[in-house]
């Protein structure tokens, strides 16, 4: 992996959107087979949630990037940054590609995987560097490190602060 956050956790988004969407075979690092799997039980776990977001992709592709990020700084004003709300944005953004991706917009993928990347190294950089960069992520969701109870009460304050973030800019999308 390259030297820096911001190519780093590029790389493993667009690796993640690459695979969700069928096309990445291997993984090419640990941190990118931990977050395949952690995002996967997340998507599977909050489908419906997940499903519901896809038509927001309807955006332009600077649109849908411009909404992400909105989205992660609507989550992270909600109660900070943790890898719970980390890994529910890249499930969100892996959904909005996903969709891009399916209706046509190849250039889609790649901008949301840049945007959250600049959002993550720019904006939360220093929160990632403190807790362990994508090493900690990995230590954070090794399988089976993690309570079900404990799995459970993540994914239910992950999804009341996603859900609220996309509900309100959902509404910002309309009304504009």
């Amino acid at each position: 992996m390259p030297g820096s956050l911001k190519e780093e956790t590029a790389l493993l988004l667009e690796d993640y959107f690459q695979h969700r969407r069928g096309g990445a075979a291997l993984p090419p690092s640990a941190a990118a087979a931990t977050l395949r799997r952690a995002a996967g039980e997340l998507e599977r776990r909050e489908w419906p949630f997940f499903r519901s977001c896809a038509p927001l992709a309807r955006a332009e592709p600077w649109d849908a990037a411009a909404l992400l990020t909105r989205v992660a700084a609507q989550v992270e004003a909600e109660g900070g940054l943790n890898w719970g709300r980390l890994l529910a944005l890249v499930v969100f953004a892996g959904t909005l590609a996903a969709a891009m991706a399916e209706r046509g917009c190849g250039d889609g993928p790649r901008r949301l995987a840049a945007a959250l990347a600049a959002y993550l190294a720019e904006e939360q950089g220093e929160w990632l560097e403190a807790h362990g960069g994508w090493d900690g992520f990995c230590r954070f969701f090794r399988h089976g490190s993690q309570p079900a109870d404990q799995n459970s009460t993540i994914s239910n304050a992950i999804m009341a602060a996603a859900g609220f973030g996309i509900a309100g800019l959902a509404f910002l999308l309309v009304v504009r």
